[in-house]
């Protein structure tokens, strides 16, 4: 029992600035959609930042986001909806900033892991966005990476 409460403590504790990932592929909201679809032409590739010139998060635009412009029943997230593949090429749509979902969960890097997994559940997604005490987004967080540390503390 002492164990687990440990446990606990400790998931309370940790700061998401101690799981989190800096390597994750960000972009300018004036990035051309040509250069959108090259970074998802990327095996396991499900999403990019989008930051302003501050670094800033300002949205993110997903796989499915793409997806749904394909195909307009799939996904929720996109607020534009294209019926063929053509006309989503041949859209007025140029520019990163016009396809992005500006809405997306973002943590400051102090909150902790548990804070992080209860946004999660709540908001059905398996990421956040991580953004330090200016608002820069500074990492990402996926449900792997909290994962991965409970593996490496031997909580699970």
């Amino acid at each position: 029992m002492e164990k687990k409460r440990e446990h606990v403590e400790e998931i309370a504790a940790t700061p998401l600035r101690a799981i989190m990932h800096t390597d994750f592929e960000r972009v300018h909201p004036d990035t051309p959609l040509a250069d959108i679809y090259r970074l998802f032409a990327v095996r396991g590739r499900t999403d990019v930042i989008i930051i302003d010139d501050d670094r800033h998060f300002v949205g993110m635009i997903t796989d499915l986001d793409l997806l749904s412009g394909i195909s307009p029943g799939v996904g929720v997230r996109s607020r534009r909806k294209l019926g063929c593949v053509e006309c989503m090429i041949r859209s007025r749509a140029t520019r990163a900033g016009e396809i992005m979902t500006r809405g997306h969960i973002t943590l400051p890097d102090t909150v902790s892991i548990e804070k992080a997994m209860v946004s999660m559940e709540k908001n059905r997604h398996p990421d956040v966005v991580v953004v330090d005490e200016a608002g820069v987004a500074v990492g990402v967080v996926e449900m792997c990476d909290i994962i991965t540390y409970f593996i490496e503390k031997g909580l699970i």
